[in-house]
C-alpha cells in the first residue's frame, strides 16, 4: 500500500475512533460524553497537508506583516493561502508563493528582492501533499508590467499593436498553465489542485483619481484581463485541475471602489500593500471564495489570518 494511502486509511481509522464508530455498534449507543466530530471538507483528508504556489496576487506583498522565509519573495502573513490554512486546520502549510514569479519560477530558482534566490516552487510539493492553490500567469509575457505601463500622457500606451500583443500573449499562457498543472500533479498525484485566477483591478467604464484613464484604455485592460483569466481557466481544467473564478466575487472591488476597494492604488504603502496589488480585504475576499469552491460552503468570519502554529512549515532561506 502507498505511504500517502497508509497515511489516508490511518487518518480514517483515527477519525472513526474519534466518532465512536466501529463495525461493533449497537442500536443503543453510549450514555458517555458526546464525541468530538473530527472537521473534514470534500474528499480531502482530515489532516490537510497544504502547498500554496503562485505571484505577488497570491504572496499579498507589504500586506500587514512581510514574512522572513525569506523577505524578498514579500510574502504577507495575512494571504489568502494564509486564511485558507486557518480555515481548513490543516494539519501541514507551506507557502512559497513569491512576488515576481511567472509559471517559470514554478521549475527553475527565481531571483528576488535583496539579490537572494529561491527554491523552484514546486520543490514544496511531495506524495504527502493533499492540497495545492495555483494563482500564477500574470507575470509570464510582461503582461502586468505592459498593462501598468498604459498611462495617460504615453504615447504608446494601450496602442492598438500593444493592445494585440498583450491579447495575443495572455492567450498563450494557456500552455504555460497546462504545464504547470501536470507538472504539479507529476510531484502532488494525490493533491487537489485549484487554479486561482486574478479579481478585478480596474473598472471597466469610469476611472477615478487613482486611474485616471479613458474609457477605451479601461476597456481594454479589461479585454486582455479577462482573457488571462479566462486562459487560466482552460489550462486549468484541461490539466485536470479546478478554478477558482473570481470575476463575479471581485466585481465592485477594484481600486476605484473606495472603501469597498479590494485593490490598492498606485502608491507603494507598507503594512497596506503594493501598488495595484491586493489589500487585507481583498486577500480575506480572495480566501473566501477558493473556500467557498473547495468546501460548498461559506468561510468563517476573521479580520486576519490564523493558520495553525505548528502547522506551518518555514521555508529555507539561503545562508549568507
Amino acid at each position: 500500500m502507498p505511504a500517502t494511502t497508509r497515511r489516508r486509511a490511518l487518518a480514517v481509522a483515527l477519525a472513526a475512533a474519534a466518532l465512536g464508530v466501529s463495525g461493533c455498534s449497537g442500536a443503543g449507543g453510549s450514555d458517555g460524553p458526546a464525541e468530538t466530530e473530527v472537521p473534514t471538507f470534500g474528499d480531502l483528508p482530515a489532516e490537510i497537508d497544504y502547498v500554496a504556489l503562485g505571484d505577488s496576487y497570491s504572496a499579498g506583498p507589504l500586506v500587514t506583516t512581510v514574512r522572513s522565509d525569506p523577505s524578498g519573495c514579500v510574502r504577507s502573513t495575512d494571504n489568502y493561502p494564509a486564511f485558507l490554512a486557518g480555515w481548513l486546520a490543516v494539519g501541514s502549510y507551506r507557502d512559497v508563493t513569491c512576488s515576481g514569479a511567472d509559471t517559470s519560477d514554478l521549475r527553475r530558482r527565481q531571483q528576488v528582492i535583496g539579490g537572494e534566490s529561491v527554491a523552484p516552487q514546486l520543490e514544496a510539493l511531495s506524495e504527502e501533499t493533499d492540497l495545492v492553490t495555483l494563482g500564477i500567469g500574470g507575470n509570464d509575457f510582461g503582461i502586468f508590467s505592459s498593462l501598468v505601463g498604459c498611462a495617460p500622457g504615453d504615447a504608446r500606451a494601450c496602442s492598438p499593436g500593444l493592445q494585440q500583443r498583450l491579447l495575443r500573449d495572455a492567450g498563450r499562457v494557456e500552455a504555460r498553465v497546462e504545464r504547470a498543472v501536470r507538472q504539479v500533479s507529476e510531484r502532488a498525484p494525490e493533491a487537489e489542485v485549484y487554479v486561482v485566477g486574478y479579481p478585478r483591478v480596474l473598472p471597466t467604464e469610469d476611472g477615478c483619481s487613482a486611474v485616471p484613464l479613458p474609457e477605451s484604455q479601461l476597456e481594454t485592460a479589461a479585454s486582455v484581463a479577462q482573457r488571462l483569466n479566462d486562459s487560466l481557466r482552460a489550462g486549468a481544467e484541461s490539466a485536470g485541475a479546478s478554478y477558482v473564478d473570481l470575476d463575479e466575487a471581485s466585481e465592485g472591488h477594484d481600486v476605484c471602489a473606495g472603501r469597498d476597494a479590494w485593490i490598492n492604488g498606485p502608491e507603494m504603502r507598507l503594512g497596506v500593500a503594493a501598488p495595484f496589488h491586493p489589500l487585507l480585504a481583498g486577500m480575506r475576499g480572495v480566501a473566501e471564495e477558493v473556500f467557498g469552491t473547495i468546501t460548498g460552503d461559506d468561510a468563517p468570519e476573521a479580520e486576519t489570518a490564523a493558520p495553525p502554529t505548528d502547522a506551518v512549515v518555514r521555508n529555507e532561506v539561503p545562508a549568507g
